[in-house]
């Protein structure tokens, strides 16, 4: 299990499903997320099956659940996950709102880059809605640099890369 200062990073397992549902079915916390806003519980399902299904698959896909080390609560996931249209794997993150502004998103975005490097990774992308400010700033302070705006997934996103540290 991975663990950062104040968190647990582990699979999703089909027991989780009411804990993706708290997080996903929130409009305000799929607001810069592809796809509806407050999701319905057969494409919460689907996420939930992806996560489980390709966690370690051959892509590179590792979507942890994420959890406060002292209370077990999952405050949402992140992880690596792989991107086709581009070939490459993302760095990426989702939160509860009332986990918000506590610095967990920059907590996972480091140890998540650290995680990378630990697999001998060196290269790294991180795609992050143009509005969303919190999750721009995260990726920055990460070491990622932004390298131009795209449309993808019917969403305006700013798409950044990183070169990592080899070991």
């Amino acid at each position: 299990m991975l663990k950062s200062e104040r968190l647990l990073f582990r699979p999703w397992t089909y027991d989780d499903s009411d804990d993706l549902v708290e997080l996903l079915s929130n409009p305000n916390v799929c607001e810069y997320l592809p796809g509806t806003n407050g999701k319905s519980k057969e494409e919460i399902n689907k996420w939930l099956q992806f996560f489980v299904r390709s966690f370690n698959d051959e892509l590179g896909n590792k979507i942890f659940a994420i959890e406060k080390k002292d209370t077990k609560e999952i405050i949402g996931y992140g992880g690596l996950g792989f991107v086709k249209e581009f070939e490459q794997i993302e760095i990426m993150y989702g939160l509860k709102e009332s986990a918000w502004r506590q610095g967990f998103g920059k907590e996972i975005s480091l140890r998540m880059k650290k995680y990378a490097e630990d697999l001998g990774l060196t290269f790294l992308i991180a795609l992050a809605d143009i509005n969303n400010q919190g999750s721009n700033k995260i990726l920055e302070y990460t070491g990622f640099i932004k390298m131009k705006e795209i449309e993808l997934w019917d969403l305006n996103l700013n798409y950044y890369e990183m070169k990592l540290k080899k070991h």
